[in-house]
């Protein structure tokens, strides 16, 4: 498969992946705020159900008149609560069940606790008011009547009829109404005896409280004398049937709540598993793939630079980019080996070209300089045949005189001595061509004293320099001999001069060059200077390529330090430093390492 196919499966299943944790994130986050919006409903729903279920003690502990009101009010507030949740959770069938059967606990609450608040006002409100106010009003006349008439007796008997009310009604004790009653046939029995003229109203008013106070205690007994008695009792078992019912509401939703949300996230993490499962599956075999590809590539790579060599080849096979990119790589080597060859072809046209052109020079030079010492050895020996033919002439004639004899044989020597040393100079000149231009064109291994071969190379080339205001020095370690490649050196200082005298050299300003060669530790050091005309600061980083002059116009070619580069750096494996401010002249320095070198001095 191709890695870029893999790679957009891979990417689809990421983004998948992520489409899937945002959307169950949404679910997730659309269950989180249903349910806070629930809990919320819910605990104001507890908080409105509280309330409500609370006016049965606030009743019980304070019987308000305007607790029909409160309690109407409340009621509305629990009923639009209840309305609400009952909303949100309609879908849930077992908490829709709950919440009704609430609803109906509490319907039957408020029924209970309105038919108290009714039952309290019949009672009434206060001692002055309904029932109690009746009894009241009733056992006030008769003690009225008693103190009207001065009969202790009867008052204190209706003092403790009024305690024994009190006991019952404070502690809801039946023996305490036992002992009411009893008093009350007490009172009864006496007032039969009575002979006042107050007495049917005594009795009148006795039957109106015992009435009104059976009535009282009947209808107190129906509301429920205590908390778990009566109507009230009825209520604080339906509120604790209300309690119950809605904690289980309360726990359903939230395991309802809880068991949505870890539903959403299995899905979610199941789904994502899978995805990313499929997801670094694919990214591992296409890390894998690419890894070794790179890897073998990597090492295919190394190998190709420490074999300095082109013609190798990947060979890696498969059917995807890797294989691809090694294919071109493939073609790309092979590409450069073929322009290599062009260049090595090139560069060996060039080099061949740039010998010919110094052998030239050197030709010319070498001529120029042997019709000196030739023309003088021929002049030389034309005036010393003039000079045998007047001695041969006076001889013949019989004239010859010993002082013209003198003259001759002393202008015959001077002739000699000036053949002999312009022949010798010529010999040597014919020397050092021999073994500049033998080693030029064959340029093999040689040893040589780098003092003298400048100095030669200087002499060959005085020619060029004698068309030139040019002074040049060497300096170099005396006695230094070296074995290398003899014709190479001359093409690089060749090419070196020639370039200062034409480059360099400016109108109405000697020209100086100077070359330094010293050896430090095994490392053979040229420094080449002149102080002529310098080069641009804009050519220098391009000084060492090919066709690189500012005398194109006066038939330069710019091949000139292109060839001494190459010489330098692939013939002789050194190295070569080049340096110029325009105007100032030129330093190049060149470093050849390891070199085979001693030092030989002539004896004298």
């Amino acid at each position: 498969m191709k890695l870029k196919t893999a790679f957009i499966s891979s990417q689809v299943a990421l983004l998948i992946s992520f489409i899937v944790v945002l959307t169950c994130g949404a679910i997730i986050y659309q269950k989180v705020a249903n349910h806070y919006r629930i809990t919320q409903s819910l605990t104001d729903f507890k908080q409105v159900l509280s309330d409500t279920v609370n006016l049965q003690q606030e009743f019980s502990l304070d019987k308000d008149e305007q607790m029909l009101e409160w309690s109407k009010e409340q009621f509305d507030d629990y009923s639009q609560l209840h309305f609400a949740l009952f909303k949100q959770v309609a879908d849930i069938k077992i908490a829709a069940r709950l919440l009704t059967q609430i609803q109906e606990a509490m319907r039957q609450f408020e029924q209970n606790l309105n038919k108290q608040i009714a039952i309290q006002k019949q009672l009434g409100f206060n001692e002055d008011q309904g029932i109690r106010g009746s009894f009241r009003k009733s056992i006030h006349a008769i003690q009225a009547v008693s103190q009207k008439i001065n009969d202790q007796t009867l008052e204190i008997t209706i003092l403790e009829l009024r305690r024994r009310e009190k006991d019952y009604l404070l502690r809801w004790d039946k023996k305490y109404l036992e002992l009411h009653k009893q008093t009350l046939v007490q009172i009864k029995v006496y007032l039969q005896t009575h002979n006042s003229e107050l007495k049917t109203q005594l009795i009148d008013n006795l039957k109106d409280y015992d009435y009104n106070f059976t009535q009282y205690t009947a209808l107190l007994d129906t509301m429920g004398q205590s908390s778990t008695l009566g109507v009230a009792g009825k209520n604080k078992v339906l509120s604790q049937v209300i309690n119950e019912r809605f904690t289980n509401l309360s726990l359903l939703l939230n395991e309802r709540a809880k068991d949505a949300s870890n539903q959403v996230l299995f899905i979610t993490f199941s789904v994502t598993f899978v995805f990313l499962t499929f997801s670094l599956l694919s990214s591992f075999l296409i890390n894998r793939r690419i890894g070794y590809g790179l890897f073998k590539l990597n090492a295919f790579i190394s190998s190709i630079c420490q074999s300095d060599t082109f013609s190798m080849r990947s060979n890696i096979r498969g059917d995807d980019e890797v294989t691809d990119l090694a294919k071109n790589i493939d073609n790309l080597l092979a590409h450069i080996e073929e322009l290599i060859n062009r260049l090595s072809l090139a560069q060996k046209r060039l080099i061949e070209d740039a010998k010919m052109a110094s052998l030239g020079t050197m030709v010319k030079g070498f001529a120029h300089e042997l019709n000196k010492p030739l023309g003088i050895a021929i002049t030389s020996e034309s005036h010393l045949r003039d000079q045998v033919e007047q001695l041969k002439h006076s001889f013949n004639q019989g004239t010859l005189q010993k002082n013209t004899l003198e003259q001759m044989i002393l202008d015959a020597e001077n002739c000699l001595s000036l053949m002999e040393s312009n022949l010798n100079r010529s010999a040597n000149l014919i020397n050092n061509f021999k073994q500049v231009a033998s080693h030029q064109e064959y340029d093999e291994l040689v040893e040589f004293n780098v003092e003298t071969f400048l100095n030669n190379l200087f002499d060959s080339l005085k020619h060029e320099l004698d068309k030139y205001d040019v002074n040049v020095s060497v300096e170099a370690t005396n006695g230094l001999v070296i074995k290398s490649y003899l014709g190479a050196f001359n093409q690089i200082f060749t090419i070196l001069i020639v370039n200062s005298l034409r480059h360099g050299s400016e109108p109405n300003k000697t020209l100086n060059i100077n070359i330094v060669a010293k050896m430090v530790g095994a490392t053979l050091h040229f420094r080449y200077m002149d102080d002529g005309a310098g080069v641009k600061e804009s050519l220098l980083d391009k000084i060492f390529e090919p066709f690189v002059t500012t005398k194109r116009a006066k038939g330069g070619t710019g091949l000139g330090l292109s060839i001494v580069y190459n010489l330098v750096t692939q013939r002789l494996k050194g190295e070569i430093e080049f340096q110029s401010i325009e105007g100032e002249g030129v330093c190049i320095y060149l470093h050849f390492d390891e070199v085979d070198y001693n030092l030989k001095f002539d004896e004298q």
